[in-house]
């Protein structure tokens, strides 16, 4: 099936760009907050649409290193966490394996929500050492 055009994400790259242009310039001071925020909501959706089944699926590869092959894979975020409870990772090759594959993930999903935050970020750990 040939998809509409434009799409999703073109339509709401026309709305954000169309905020920024010609309604942020005019909009009184006061709510100049709300239309930033609106835009910022909308480059956010892109960023999903473009990111997010991506992301479920290394999700729940890199979860599958962590619990049984026969959990499904929507239930596999709560079995880890049972067993991170139980106290399955608490140290050793397991749990440094388990700590980097969330901060994996967890980089990923902030290079989708707040990609300038995690640059930021980033950038603040590497001089840190």
């Amino acid at each position: 099936m040939i998809p509409d055009t434009p799409g999703t994400k073109d339509l709401l790259d026309t709305v954000a760009a169309e905020l920024k242009a010609e309604i942020l310039p005019n909009v009184p001071e006061e709510q100049r907050l709300t239309v930033l925020m609106a835009i910022a909501a909308i480059q956010t959706s892109i960023r999903e649409i473009d990111f997010l089944p991506r992301l479920e699926q290394q999700q729940s590869a890199a979860l599958a290193q962590f619990v049984d092959n026969d959990v499904q894979p929507e239930a596999r975020a709560e079995e880890l966490c049972q067993l991170i409870r139980a106290g399955k990772y608490d140290e050793g090759a397991a749990a440094r394996a388990l700590h980097d594959a969330l901060i994996r993930d967890v980089r990923a999903r902030t290079s989708m929500s707040n990609p300038k935050y995690l640059a930021a970020a980033e950038a603040d750990w590497s001089r840190r050492g």
